[in-house]
């Protein structure tokens, strides 16, 4: 694999009218990383987004994706190439959930037979049913309506995946329900994603490589733990809410990585409550004080058993140290 980053921005700034977007903005994001920007509203992080996909041009500096300077390519080629989702899915209302999620192969000339085949496929991978496949986006709840908008996005199989704040307007079951659908996928397929959030809960939850941004400008950036122990200045130190600090290290593990062999048969009374391997210890340790428990079951994506997790397991990973 090539050392080169995917995706760079060299000396870039952008200005609407006589409000300055981005300043003189460095950026360089490796092949294969979970990268989140995050910060205030109105910090640049979504111009950022739309200058790498050509929809937005720079006023000075460069944009390179894959090692090319985005001016010299052809928009509407790269746009094909870079999986794109935001906040409002922009479904097509009157086509099915199939036909939604085949949109760009079908703008590329996959054949038909191809096309199912892989709408069937990365349905599976979001669990996406297929009795959903024939209905209309009307039908849908709002976390469906963004789990097919994230397959169409992935629909060509790209390289890279741009996320403006998918997740911000669903309620907090979906959104969890999705942040842990999309580590696993990005753990999976190795796939370049580039999530834009003002949450740092969820950027924590779900980065590899997080860059907090402010008055666009890269305040800080590096791994979750890194910003998290140690912020650079007062504001992220700010951003971050320092009195939550422990709460927010259980967000940096998630369940699979602290679960233990079951104590408890199925289908006894005592049988626990189940969450996903791919939830965030802090998930679980919400639902067993929701629920009252002291322990979970630990399920994996088929619904099968894999063990169980204790509430000592997730508290014994909220020290900061």
């Amino acid at each position: 694999m090539s050392l080169s980053p995917i995706i760079e921005l060299q000396s870039v700034s952008k200005s609407f009218g006589a409000t300055s977007a981005i300043e003189s903005l460095f950026l360089s994001i490796e092949a294969g990383a979970f990268c989140v920007l995050v910060g205030p509203s109105g910090c640049g992080k979504s111009t950022v987004l739309r200058m790498i996909n050509a929809m937005i041009a720079p006023d000075l500096g460069v944009v390179r994706v894959r090692g090319q300077n985005v001016s010299e390519l052809d928009p509407i080629e790269l746009r094909r190439s870079i999986g794109y989702v935001i906040q409002s899915v922009g479904l097509f209302p009157h086509w099915t959930v199939a036909a939604n999620i085949a949109t760009v192969p079908r703008l590329m000339g996959w054949d038909k037979v191809k096309i199912a085949e892989r709408v069937e496929h990365i349905a599976a991978a979001l669990q996406i049913d297929p009795a959903l496949l024939l209905r209309y986006p009307r039908q849908l709840s709002g976390g469906q309506q963004q789990r097919v908008g994230v397959a169409r996005a992935l629909a060509a199989d790209p390289d890279i995946l741009l996320m403006d704040e998918p997740f911000a307007a669903l309620d907090p079951v979906s959104r969890g329900a999705l942040q842990g659908e999309l580590r696993r996928l990005h753990k999976e397929s190795g796939k370049t994603i580039v999530f834009v959030t003002h949450d740092m809960n969820e950027a924590l939850r779900l980065a590899t490589h997080i860059i907090v941004m402010d008055k666009g400008r890269v305040i800080q950036a590096g791994a979750p733990a890194d910003i998290l122990l140690r912020p650079r200045d007062a504001f992220v130190e700010g951003f971050l809410g320092r009195e939550d600090l422990p709460l927010r290290l259980l967000d940096l593990a998630t369940v699979g990585e602290r679960t233990r062999p079951a104590t408890t048969a199925a289908g006894s009374a005592d049988e626990p409550i189940a969450i996903r391997d791919t939830a965030s210890l802090r998930q679980a340790l919400t639902l067993m004080l929701e629920r009252h428990r002291d322990r979970l079951a630990v399920e994996n994506e088929r619904g099968e058993l894999m063990g169980e997790i204790a509430v000592a397991d997730v508290l014994g990973a909220g020290d900061a140290g």
